[in-house]
């Protein structure tokens, strides 16, 4: 079964703080856990030096019951891993009648913490 592969994931909500001097810190502040599994989508054509070459869309599959928008933090439990979604998720929903329930959205790994 699907749902046998998915895992803890947090949604991460961004809070600023005034820094005192003009400017902001920003902190990441966990707000709904949710199960999730990472997958990729098949394989797109590009060109790249004059050759054919094949790029891949991470995707994030998860429960129907949290939402994810274009912008949104979140965070692997596993090994605290943080992926910005790039898409959104509500569009992207099962069908009621089916029996696998999940919705998915596009996101991208951040290297640099978000």
């Amino acid at each position: 079964m699907l749902t046998d592969y998915f895992e803890d994931f947090t949604l991460l909500e961004r809070c600023g703080e005034a820094d005192g001097m003009g400017g902001e810190n920003v902190r990441w502040q966990p707000v709904t856990p949710f199960k999730g599994a990472l997958t990729h989508t098949c394989g797109e054509e590009i060109p790249v030096g004059g050759r054919a070459a094949v790029s891949q869309q991470v995707m994030l599959l998860h429960e129907t019951d949290v939402t994810l928008l274009n912008g949104d933090c979140v965070e692997r439990g596993r090994d605290g891993a943080r992926f910005r979604v790039t898409g959104c998720s509500d569009g992207m929903r099962t069908p009621a009648f089916s029996g696998l329930q999940f919705a998915q959205a596009p996101v991208e790994r951040l290297v640099i913490r978000c």
